[in-house]
């Protein structure tokens, strides 16, 4: 146990969970994507009953497109509480909590809950940070206006420095918070904070060695794959012909496109939830007593083969 992040084990760790797990990551994500694949879909069409046809014959009606706005916030909250879901099954999986086969992950427990509740509050905490941020930007802009040859200099450094600080809050509220919520079964937001005291430099490293390799990757396979077919609309094009164009290629080209993303996806939940572990169990140790780390266990939601 160490109050400092370690670098080099937790990038590790993180691939090697990535990887190794790789199956049981699939199995976990799988079927809370499909419910929420078929739902969204569901809404879709109760939104724009005419949907189908316009993806088929590709002509697009922008007017009876916009009636999607009014489903687009209920697909928001169900994708929101799907990614809580997978979220616990995979640092259940990375802590080490859940040792059996996994074969499907679905559940709508408590932890899927409490850890729909941290993020909700986390989130809710950088918002306000960041409307007082925006607030004192905004007062600074307009003092700005009376300082002569540096108005633009203040203005500049201003926002930059809200920038950064708002990174600097978000990124040590979050970063932990998956695993506290995980490990010691309670919201966890000030135990976050609390951990990542001294460690935002190296949260940040790691960040970048675990998911930028990996997007990079797959943009570059992307590219291969999907380059020499896919066009680009050109500048003289009006809204309804790009439109056409990418419903065209998007019927030609969609179970390619969801495959290629489908498995980016897994990889870059493997490694970032592989690296939240990781992190969190060199730097806390084992979780207090009379925590979920007391009675780790198969949860309920949890397919299970005949063990590994």
């Amino acid at each position: 146990m160490t109050d400092k992040i370690p670098v080099g084990q937790t990038i590790s760790g993180a691939y090697n969970f990535a990887f190794t797990r790789f199956l049981s990551i699939l199995a976990i994500v799988w079927l809370p994507y499909a419910v929420f694949a078929v739902i969204a879909v569901g809404l879709a069409l109760l939104a724009v009953p005419d949907l189908p046809r316009m993806l088929m014959t590709h002509d697009i009606d922008i007017e009876a497109m916009m009636g999607l706005s009014r489903v687009v916030l209920l697909i928001a909250v169900i994708g929101f509480i799907m990614s809580s879901m997978i979220t616990v099954g995979l640092q259940r999986q990375a802590l080490g909590k859940q040792s059996a086969t996994v074969w499907y992950y679905f559940s709508l427990g408590a932890p899927v809950w409490r850890m729909a509740a941290a993020f909700f509050l986390a989130g809710l905490v950088v918002v306000f940070i960041a409307i007082v941020i925006s607030g004192a930007c905004a007062a600074i802009w307009v003092t700005a206006g009376s300082i002569p040859g540096a108005v633009w200099t203040v203005r500049v450094v201003a926002i930059a420095a809200g920038v950064c600080f708002l990174i600097y809050i978000a990124t040590r509220l979050l970063f932990f918070l998956p695993a506290v919520v995980t490990a010691e079964e309670t919201i966890g937001i000030e135990r976050a904070w609390i951990l990542s005291r001294g460690n935002f430099w190296r949260i940040v490293l790691v960040w970048l060695a675990v998911i930028l390799p990996v997007a990079i990757a797959f943009w570059i396979v992307s590219r291969a794959v999907l380059g020499p077919l896919v066009h680009w609309p050109h500048a003289h094009m009006g809204t309804r012909e790009i439109l056409r164009m990418f419903a065209t290629q998007s019927t030609a080209f969609a179970p390619l496109v969801l495959a290629v993303e489908f498995v980016e996806r897994v990889v870059i939940l493997g490694v970032a939830n592989g690296a939240v572990a990781n992190a969190y169990l060199a730097v806390a140790g084992a979780p207090p007593v009379g925590s979920a780390a007391a009675r780790w266990g198969s949860e309920p939601g949890f397919g299970s083969g005949t063990g590994a």
